[in-house]
This record gives C-alpha cells, sequence and structure tokens, in this order.
C-alpha cells in the first residue's frame, strides 16, 4: 500500500493505493462522516488478488483530507464528486471503475449522470437515489420509506451524547456503527474500536465529519432516479435486508432505476459490509468489471 496526498478540486485529500498500478483501477468513496480507513481491509485485499488497483481516500472533512468551516464554506455532493474526479486526475487515470457506500452511492451516481466518461462501472453500496432536503431530511420520498423511527432515536441520542475526550468520541463510534448492524452476525466490538481508535487519532478535524449531512441536504436533485434512468453503465446495487437507516426499498428502486443494474440483496445485513458477504461481492464486482472494455 501506498498513501498520497494529493492536491484536487481545490482541496487536499488524503488517498491510499493497494496493488499494481498496471492493474485494473477501482476508487472507493466512502460514506458520510467515515474515513476511507472503513473500507474493510478484508474487502481491499481480495480486490487486489483479483487484480484490481484500488484506491480509497478521505472525503473532505474527514481524516487527513480538508476541513471547512460549512457555514462560511459550504458545498453539495456535486463538489465531493468532483473530489472523486480529482483524485481520478491525481493518479493519471482517465477513468476508473467506482464503488461507493452509502452518501459514497450518491457520489458515485453523480459521477455517472455528470462524469460518464470517467465511469467503467458502479458499485452503489447502501444507498439510495435520493437526497433530503431541509423540509424533509430523512431520506423518505413518497414510495420510499424513511430510517426506522424507533432506529433514528437512539442514534440521534449517541450522536446528542457529549464526546470531548478521546475516549469518548471512540466509544460514540462504536455505539453508533453498532446500531447499523443487522442480525447476520455478531457486532465485531473489536474490530470497530480499532477503526475508531486510528478515526479519532488521526482525525484533523474530528466534529468537521458533521459536515456531510447539511451538504447532502444541499444538494439536487431531491430524487435522482429521472436522471439514473437515462444511463448506459454496467452497475451493481448492494443493500442490505435489514438496513433501518435506508431501508431495502432504497436498494430496489436503485436497482430498478439505473438501465440493466443487478441487485445484490445482502440477507439479515444492515448499514454495513458483513464481513460474510465480501467473498460474494468481491465475486460479482470483478465479474461486472471484467465484462466491460478497459
Amino acid at each position: 500500500m501506498s498513501e498520497r496526498i494529493l492536491q484536487a478540486n481545490g482541496i487536499t485529500l488524503w488517498t491510499e493505493s493497494f496493488g499494481d498500478p498496471n492493474g485494473v483501477p477501482l476508487l472507493l468513496i466512502m460514506g458520510a462522516s467515515a474515513q476511507g480507513l472503513y473500507w474493510p481491509d478484508g474487502l481491499v485485499q481480495r480486490l487486489v488478488d483479483q487484480g484490481r488497483f484500488v484506491i480509497r481516500y478521505d472525503n473532505r472533512d474527514t481524516g487527513q483530507s480538508t476541513c471547512f468551516d460549512f457555514a462560511e464554506n459550504p458545498y453539495t455532493l456535486d463538489d465531493m464528486t468532483k473530489d472523486a474526479v480529482g483524485v481520478l486526475d491525481g493518479y493519471g487515470l482517465e477513468s476508473a471503475h467506482a464503488a461507493g457506500t452509502s452518501m459514497g452511492g450518491m457520489i458515485v451516481q453523480l459521477l455517472a449522470i455528470n462524469h460518464r466518461p470517467r465511469l467503467r462501472s458502479a458499485t452503489i453500496i447502501m444507498s439510495t437515489a435520493m437526497a433530503s432536503n431541509p423540509d424533509e431530511p430523512d431520506m423518505g420520498g413518497g414510495d420510499l420509506p424513511p430510517p426506522d423511527p424507533n432506529w433514528l432515536a437512539r442514534v440521534l441520542d449517541i450522536i446528542a451524547s457529549p464526546a470531548q475526550t478521546r475516549e469518548q468520541r471512540i466509544q460514540l463510534r462504536i455505539d453508533l456503527f453498532r446500531q447499523m448492524a443487522g442480525s447476520i452476525e455478531p457486532f465485531n466490538e473489536a474490530r470497530q474500536r480499532d477503526i475508531a481508535t486510528r478515526e479519532v487519532d488521526r482525525a484533523l478535524n474530528f466534529d468537521a465529519m458533521n459536515n456531510h449531512i447539511p451538504a447532502i441536504m444541499a444538494s439536487s436533485p431531491r430524487d435522482r432516479r429521472p436522471l439514473l434512468a437515462k444511463l448506459d453503465i454496467p452497475t451493481l446495487v448492494v443493500h442490505g435486508t435489514e438496513d433501518r437507516n435506508l431501508p431495502y426499498p432504497h436498494g430496489v428502486a436503485l436497482a430498478e432505476a439505473i438501465p440493466g443494474a443487478e441487485l445484490m440483496a445482502l440477507e439479515g445485513a444492515g448499514h454495513e459490509m458483513p464481513n460474510c458477504y465480501l467473498d460474494e461481492m468481491v465475486l460479482r464486482m470483478v465479474a461486472m468489471q471484467d465484462a466491460v472494455a478497459p
């Protein structure tokens, strides 16, 4: 693996690459509030073993990338999509496959919509075609359900808890990601503690990660499905059946909106990528990518 700090889209982005630079390029885009290291090492290694040149990075306002005072410098998902393009530019890649989780999946959608020549295929994991707004902040939209209200209340209680010390911040992240898990496998607290510890210790501004929600809320269109329906791109949609943040119908709607998209249902999974599904996810991703001309 190799770390690189890039100047892209007017900001600094921390990146990390794995595998042979001459391999099949794959950009991984993480979700709201999460640093690039949240991509499971096991998933990354499986992809490298399949000949992928894997790049992951810290989104703006996370980890070692540029942080903002959102009130003074607001931004939207369009800006974060340009960050992703900047990462491709920084690695000298005219195009690449891309995979994104949750908010990262929204960015992958916008890459496909607004920067189609840069994208070879799209893997959209536990995401949605919807963008919340100040009037309807819960991502529900007509035919699509909002987050489970009991689950949301517990998450908001966790987020509202004081987290000023290092240990409080680590525990907050453990408690939050415990709520994201489904029933398919036990929550791995030791793994989450390791990730949260690294996350807290390397963050330039730990609290800046909270800017991602208002960035999503400031984004448009409200519903990307009419634009997704015009796409011609190989797409794999991956979604847990027990996702209480973005319930499973959001994944179904994404797969139905994008012509020819495949849907991989993760039975018993929450808003997460359970270890027990990583082999199958990689096989499905690689099969789709290998069918695309370089």
